[in-house]
């Protein structure tokens, strides 16, 4: 498979210290468009498209900031998510013009305990991308999955 040479720009721009002081990509040395596309067959397996979990992952966040940084329960209670803000704002790795402001969102869903950041749900709507294996922001398809199903039943 011929390698998309505009991914090599935006892997050197998901580096650590570049957008982000521990990056995007983690350990992962695969090339980028295997990332995304085993993810995204993971998602697929498991029938839902890439926008049903960002919409999922957006709803859980306005949720979260509705709490002020206090815990808020969400889908009826079936989960309770809890964002704390940073300062300032992260562009998009894959420069789509996308900025985000910093903020981390915890749920807990049963068993089931994530975080993620409000780019995320861009991320993975627009671009496929989940984080690389390492990363300290990856989301694993799995979990976004049970986080899915524990949310909408």
């Amino acid at each position: 498979m011929k390698r998309n040479p505009s991914l090599a720009t935006v892997r050197q721009r998901m580096a650590p210290g570049r957008l982000s002081g521990t990056g995007f990509l983690g350990d992962d040395e695969r090339p980028l468009d295997e990332i995304i596309a085993a993810d995204l067959a993971e998602l697929d397996e498991a029938g839902l498209a890439p926008g049903q979990v960002a919409d999922l992952l957006d709803e859980l966040h306005r949720v979260a900031d509705a709490g002020l940084e206090a815990p808020q329960p969400a889908f009826g209670g079936r989960a309770i998510a809890e964002v704390v803000e940073g300062m300032g704002r992260i562009s998009c790795p894959f420069a789509c013009g996308v900025r985000s402001h910093k903020a981390v969102v915890h749920v807990k869903a049963g068993s089931l305990d994530v975080r993620f950041t409000p780019l995320h749900a861009h991320l993975i709507r627009e671009h496929g991308f989940f984080q690389g294996r390492g990363s300290e922001f990856r989301l694993e398809p799995r979990d976004v999955v049970a986080l899915y199903v524990a949310c909408k039943g």
